[in-house]
């Protein structure tokens, strides 16, 4: 037996190099992903389209939405945000189609808005905008869909 063989180095018993690698790219595409949306969101919002520009609930709901919640659902609502294939757990609303999956009513899509939608992503906002921004956000949310915006969200006077 000769004491001068080197052998190559192993490495540590229970750690699969193959899943080291795949956890670090993993890890290396999320914070790509982050920071991709980062530059998306601080970048400045263009005017609000001229179907809004006239309608002051329409204006600050886009203006919130842009700010919160383009990153998963996308500019025009389909889900289709720069995070939404990073997410776990169901895929993000989509938020133009005909019908919502937590519901259709003014008070049910507040409730999401505010408390969240147990078993996704959607995170409970309610703690962040107050009671005339969740209106509005709710109300451009019902825009974006295509639907004729509920009485109930419009401010009262």
């Amino acid at each position: 037996m000769s004491t001068d063989e080197t052998t190559a180095p192993q490495p540590p018993l229970g750690v699969d190099p193959d899943a080291s690698r795949r956890i670090f790219f993993a890890m290396l595409a999320l914070l790509g992903g982050a920071a991709l949306t980062y530059n998306m969101l601080k970048k400045p919002a263009g005017p609000p389209p001229k179907a809004i520009a006239g309608d002051p609930l329409l204006v600050q709901g886009r203006k919130i939405y842009l700010s919160r919640c383009v990153g998963c659902h996308g500019e025009t609502g389909h889900g289709n945000g720069p995070t939404a294939l990073s997410l776990i757990g169901p895929p993000v609303g989509d938020l133009s189609a005909p019908t919502w999956k937590h519901g259709d009513r003014p008070d049910q899509v507040q409730q999401v808005i505010a408390q969240g939608a147990q078993g996704t992503a959607m995170p409970a906002w309610g703690g962040v905008l107050d009671e005339p921004e969740i209106r509005a956000v709710s109300a451009y949310v019902y825009y974006l869909a295509g639907r004729k915006i509920p009485a109930e969200l419009r401010p009262p006077g």
